[in-house]
């Protein structure tokens, strides 16, 4: 019995310290190392289109059904599915804000090798393939795995 209780304990203890945390990655020459989450959110929803350097933005998202998409829907666009998010796009087309949807990859190594090429590119990944080839941006003056990131799912403490 005594064992049960044990294992049960280790069980609750490792699902409460589990989280998946999506990086945000720019291009290593990208100059901006850091946005807050209010700046994030205005890039991902392009009502910022520009850096601080006058250069245009190019924002890569991954493709409908993917872990890190689904808490990027979630965290920083506060939409419910991928649905939402047609829309919301579609939305921005016809208004003219926007001339195209974003441009979508399939994968997070796809994202991170588009990424590390383009260097106004912004994009998200899985922070388990975060290597040196891009830049990890700071969110609210946190990376990835930090206590207080913000853009993962699952328990953070």
């Amino acid at each position: 019995m005594r064992y049960c209780v044990l294992a049960l304990v280790c069980l609750l203890c490792y699902g409460m310290s589990w989280a998946k945390d999506v990086a945000i990655i720019t291009n290593k020459d990208n100059a901006t190392s850091e946005l807050s989450l209010r700046e994030l959110i205005k890039i991902f929803e392009q009502d910022w289109q520009n850096w601080e350097s006058g250069k245009k933005i190019y924002l890569i998202l991954q493709e409908t059904g993917s872990p890190e998409k689904q808490i990027v829907l979630r965290k920083i666009y506060r939409k419910g599915n991928d649905d939402d998010l047609k829309k919301f796009w579609l939305g921005k087309i016809f208004r003219g804000e926007i001339a195209t949807f974003p441009k979508t990859l399939s994968s997070n190594e796809a994202v991170r090798r588009f990424v590390s090429q383009a260097v106004n590119a912004i994009g998200f990944i899985d922070s388990a393939f975060v290597d040196g080839s891009i830049k990890v941006m700071r969110i609210d003056g946190k990376l990835p795995g930090e206590r207080g990131y913000v853009i993962l799912d699952g328990v953070a403490e």
